[in-house]
């Protein structure tokens, strides 16, 4: 981090100066500068700088048109140009920011919160991001999408005004959340019983009132989700599909593992994946998603043989695990489970369609040390299934492992107008993996360098980090021009933001945007964030 501490300085100071040949500058530019300090500086480790920008931003004059003579701006920024000096580009101090970081490592448990008063959903994430990682959705049909997509461990609605919002919410979610051991909880502005009796019918777990004590919302919070950490240790089989579940997937494999090293007794796996599986999603909604992966299962669980097993093992992906049956033996049995499944219509709204999904065997054998060498091989395959046309089994070939030259592309593309942030983010998402991708990253200095490079319609899937507030064309107008002449599926957004309470980002919510982090941020949970939500792009 020394590295970017340096340059942020020596930037900081250069900007000083050349403003120090101008008898005047504008209040924009002004708080343009501010505005970046503010972001950056505690990102890489200077909290004292962005105290002091923070608090000098709030003094500025609510004219656009305001213009700052040299004396003024001088004697305005003295604060900012005493505390510079007690940081020297040769010895910055760099240990704190390495206790921050390793500090906010991003939290296991997913919370999604859903509401549109921006003061409201702010306090709340703040306190909330302490201990959990945090999605943020400010309608129904995108709380409905990141509940599905993200399978987030807990659900908080904020009623606030719109108590119809809220139990649209609640009831496009609840059998899901119900199956799924998924807690729900309802945030009301004063004890309402009839209110409370709609809710918990609806399928609500529990319901606070605002104000309330944020130590008692998270001892809350924490009950839950242990409750939910126990009921799940106690079943084997998935909620949803009857499959088994991830639990009975490490005892399984363990046990034929077992056999194998003891009696060189032969076993393979499949990957398996339906196609396209959110274009389904989004043409006939969540509930037919749900009813596909129920009929899949079920085509499987009565067609395999009776000694395999069927696991679920993550969204729309599953496994057949095959003991005494060699690569070419298992190729034959998946493809005849595709066929099967393959033949079955659906029906949704007067439409007709049918359904199909890839795998990728792979099996034991001596090179083989661990049953995650397994599974990835199964991967490797099942991925070389979805590039080849999908609705096909491909069994893994140890000659064709290296595939990184046919990789799909994952394109990061970072539009902020500090190249400090450039550099910073470049340096750690570039060592990103993404199974099946390869990862191409590139800087923009403002949304107009962006749309004038054409970068963004090249193939490929691309995950954005998008300045909120940047000269001319801010955050807001590149996602109204981006949804203009995109498809937003292709793309992952995640807004960043000096102004957490601003309306604005409700209205990047509304837009496109997949979530929002407040500069300045942790880069460990900003990395967390893209990978959490780049997973919804592969295949």
């Amino acid at each position: 981090m020394q590295k970017y501490q340096t340059l942020f300085l020596k930037r900081t100071r250069s900007t000083l100066q050349s403003w120090g040949e101008h008898r005047s500058i504008t209040n924009g530019a002004m708080y343009q500068f501010l505005h970046s300090l503010k972001g950056t500086a505690s990102s890489i480790g200077l909290p004292s700088i962005t105290e002091v920008a923070t608090n000098l931003m709030q003094q500025l004059p609510a004219s656009a048109d305001y213009e700052w003579a040299k004396e003024r701006w001088q004697s305005f920024l003295s604060p900012l140009t005493e505390e510079l000096k007690k940081h020297s580009t040769d010895d910055v101090r760099v240990e704190p920011l390495i206790e921050k970081i390793k500090d906010e490592a991003p939290r296991g448990s997913l919370v999604l919160l859903v509401g549109d008063q921006i003061d409201r959903i702010s306090n709340l994430k703040d306190m909330l991001e302490e201990h959990y990682a945090v999605m943020v959705a400010a309608n129904e049909s995108k709380a409905v999408e990141v509940f599905y997509s993200q399978k987030p461990d807990y659900v908080i609605i904020d009623l606030h005004q719109k108590e119809d919002h809220g139990f649209h919410v609640l009831s496009s979610i609840a059998n899901k959340a119900r199956h799924s051991f998924v807690p729900t909880l309802l945030v009301e502005d004063a004890p309402h019983t009839m209110l409370r009796k709609k809710a918990y019918e609806a399928g609500a777990f529990d319901i606070v009132h605002s104000p309330f004590d944020n130590e008692e919302m998270l001892a809350l919070i924490q009950n839950r989700l242990e409750l939910k950490r126990v009921l799940q240790a106690q079943i084997l089989l998935d909620e949803l599909t009857g499959a088994y579940n991830r639990k009975f997937l490490q005892e399984e494999l363990q046990r034929q593992w077992a056999e194998y090293e003891r009696y060189e007794t032969m076993f393979s796996v499949a990957m398996l994946d339906l196609d396209r599986f959110k274009r389904i999603n989004d043409t006939y909604g969540h509930d037919t998603g749900d009813h596909i992966l129920k009929q899949f299962a079920d085509t499987i669980i009565q067609n395999k043989r009776q000694g395999d097993y069927f696991i679920r093992y993550g969204g729309e992906e599953f496994m057949l695990i095959m003991p005494k049956t060699d690569g070419e033996q298992a190729r034959l049995i998946v493809e005849r489970l595709l066929k099967v499944f393959s033949e079955h219509t659906f029906e949704k709204d007067g439409t007709t369609f049918t359904c199909s999904f890839s795998a990728g065997v792979a099996s034991v054998h001596p090179r083989i040390k661990h049953t995650d060498e397994l599974i990835s091989n199964g991967d490797q395959a099942l991925y070389m299934a979805k590039r080849n046309g999908r609705n096909q089994v491909q069994v893994y070939d140890e000659q064709k492992r290296d595939l990184a030259h046919n990789l799909d592309v994952i394109r990061i593309g970072i539009i902020d107008d500090d190249p400090i942030i450039h550099e910073l983010l470049q340096d750690h998402l570039r060592k990103l993996t993404f199974k099946g991708h390869k990862v191409e990253l590139r800087t923009f200095r403002e949304g107009e360098e962006f749309f004038e490079s054409k970068w963004y319609q090249q193939d490929g899937k691309f995950v954005l980090l998008l300045d909120g507030v940047m000269p001319r064309m801010d955050g807001l107008e590149v996602l109204q021009k981006l949804r203009e002449e995109c498809s937003v599926d292709q793309f992952v957004i995640i807004m960043l933001t000096g102004r957490k309470k601003d309306q604005d980002i409700v209205k990047a919510l509304d837009l496109g945007a997949d979530d929002y982090i407040t500069k300045p941020f942790s880069v460990s949970e900003l990395e967390a964030r893209v990978k959490r939500l780049a997973q919804r792009l592969l295949f």
